[in-house]
């Protein structure tokens, strides 16, 4: 039987529990920034941290695709990103949970993003 890829994940605080507990279901490694820093960490600490950590960091809101986070600070940063409604964002994971994994493979420790959108899924390697 072949070994399950586990990936590392750091869900930002404004993501459901239900998106990080998906995660850990599908067998993956989650840590919760509310359990390493403050809540309302600032954006660029919560990417650090992720980077640092070699974590994909899984958010929610639209300023992790701001211009300050395509700087060469944040090259390496792999993000998995929602604008879907947030009681859907369990759902929409679990359905795209094998392109997710199959990217990363792919990306071969390159930095990967990921949108998860209301009626579309984006990937950028």
């Amino acid at each position: 039987m072949a070994k399950r890829l586990v990936l590392s994940f750091l869900t930002d605080a404004n993501v459901p529990d239900s998106v990080g507990n998906a995660l850990i279901e599908a067998g993956h490694d989650v840590v919760r920034v509310r359990d390493i820093m403050a809540a309302d960490a600032p954006d660029p600490v919560v990417a650090e941290a992720a980077m640092r950590a070699k974590r994909i960091l899984v958010s929610w809101d639209r300023d992790f695709n701001q211009q300050r986070f395509r700087k060469e600070r944040f090259a390496q940063l792999s993000r998995i990103g929602f604008s879907c409604p947030e009681e859907e964002g369990a759902r929409r994971l679990r359905i795209v949970m094998d392109m997710i994994e199959f990217t990363v493979i792919r990306a071969d420790g390159s930095p990967i993003t990921i949108t998860i959108a209301k009626d579309k899924i984006s990937v950028t390697c």
